[in-house]
Order: structure tokens, then C-alpha cells, then sequence
């Protein structure tokens, strides 16, 4: 992370049969102005759909948000 080691917040999503919504949850809160200081938790339950899948294309779409962790 630049400046700061640390997040300022921490999100927590919680990723169980949301196919139909996680691409759009995923674009709106990697999309806020302080993204770049946040850390984004994606708590995978296993759901029987592609709920995980379309969420790893969606976080491809943002790669300078990824890995930020010291």
C-alpha cells in the first residue's frame, strides 16, 4: 500500500449464491474513491454457482487494487 501499511476499512463480502448481483457489488465498492486504502474480504461459502468465478473476473478488472497488503 502506498503511504499507510495499514487499511483504513476493511469489507467483508460474503460471496453464497450471488451470481446475479456480486459483478455489480464487486464495481461499486472497487470503484470508491478510497478503494485504494481499503481491503476488500471475500468470504467464499461455496455456493453451487459461478458466484466466485465471476468475482475473480471482476477483481482481474482491478489490478492495482490487487495484492496491496505489505
Amino acid at each position: 500500500m502506498k503511504g499507510n501499511a495499514f487499511p483504513r476499512v476493511s469489507v467483508l463480502i460474503p460471496v453464497w449464491n450471488v451470481e446475479k448481483y456480486i459483478e455489480r457489488c464487486l464495481r461499486s465498492v472497487f470503484g470508491q474513491t478510497a478503494a485504494d486504502r481499503a481491503e476488500f474480504i471475500l468470504v467464499d461459502d461455496c455456493s453451487p454457482d459461478n458466484s466466485m468465478k465471476v468475482a475473480e473476473t471482476v477483481i482481474g478488472d482491478y489490478p492495482h487494487l490487487k495484492n496491496q497488503n505489505p
